[in-house]
């Protein structure tokens, strides 16, 4: 097991059901066990004196934690062990994907961290770590939207990408536009809404050299084929959305998910504060 802070572990299945659980559990002083997967631990394998909690989640980009209260639960089950001084164990089948996002955000909610800092202090003690890239879409929603656990907020951003056959290559999580006066943001030029901020650049070192800007996908992106014409509500065309990457012709870099926004379509606002 390793131990990610005070009262909280990490683990892989067979640290839970495995011939030296009892001795893991004896070392590390486990009372209770989150249980990730797509099966609760059954009863002939559960040690007395632990308490036993399953979340079912399975490791697909396109699996929500956030609409469906999954997020909010498992923290909510976290947090109630810390405050207890009870330590408690995390996992999933490898301790690689949805036990580490879960940790991260247990980390992210008790001390106002950003997801990548709280990746990092998980990685410092369990070095393959690599959430899917649904679970690290989500935890940058969330940490954006104030770490709120309204399921309101949520419920419309996942769209999947037509003629996609591949989960990966279809699952998009559209990131919420933050209004905030402290960064730099862009404005479509015909309507004047703020479209997106400098976080939501994908490559931000090399925009300037790009002379196009890629950009996460927004909440505001609709998506009607694999490759099409990008649109904003106003109407206005803004760039192209193409769902299996593209090289950029300024700066040579590949990004997998390409969305190009037109410079001339937008406007650059600078911070104001």
């Amino acid at each position: 097991m390793w131990k990610i802070t005070e009262n909280l572990y990490l683990a892989q299945l067979p640290m839970i059901i495995g011939p030296t659980a009892n001795q893991e559990f004896n070392k590390n002083k486990i009372k209770r066990v989150l249980t990730l997967t797509n099966e609760e631990i059954p009863e002939k394998e559960r040690l007395q004196n632990v308490d036993y909690k399953f979340i079912p989640l399975f490791d697909m980009p396109n699996e929500p934690i956030l609409s469906n209260g999954t997020l909010e639960e498992a923290i909510s089950y976290i947090t109630e062990s810390v405050e207890k001084e009870e330590n408690i164990v995390v996992h999933c089948l490898a301790a690689v994907s949805r036990s580490v996002t879960i940790c991260a955000a247990f980390l992210m909610y008790i001390n106002s961290w950003p997801v990548e800092k709280a990746l990092k202090m998980i990685e410092s003690v369990r070095k393959s770590i690599g959430p899917n890239p649904g679970f690290l879409a989500q935890l940058k929603i969330w940490e954006r939207c104030g770490m709120s656990f309204s399921a309101e907020k949520y419920k419309d951003l996942y769209i999947s990408v037509p003629g996609q056959p591949d989960v990966d290559s279809k699952t998009i999580w559209r990131q919420p536009i933050v209004n905030g006066r402290t960064k730099v943001h862009f404005k479509c030029r015909q309507c004047r809404k703020t479209m997106f901020d400098s976080d939501n650049i994908v490559h931000p070192q090399l925009a300037e050299s790009c002379q196009k800007y890629l950009i996460e996908p927004m909440e505001w992106l609709n998506i009607t084929a694999a490759s099409c014409t990008i649109n904003h509500s106003c109407g206005a065309k803004l760039g192209t959305f193409i769902a299996a990457g593209s090289k950029c012709n300024g700066c040579n870099k590949f990004v997998k998910r390409w969305i190009f926004i037109d410079r001339s379509k937008v406007d650059k606002v600078e911070p104001t504060i």
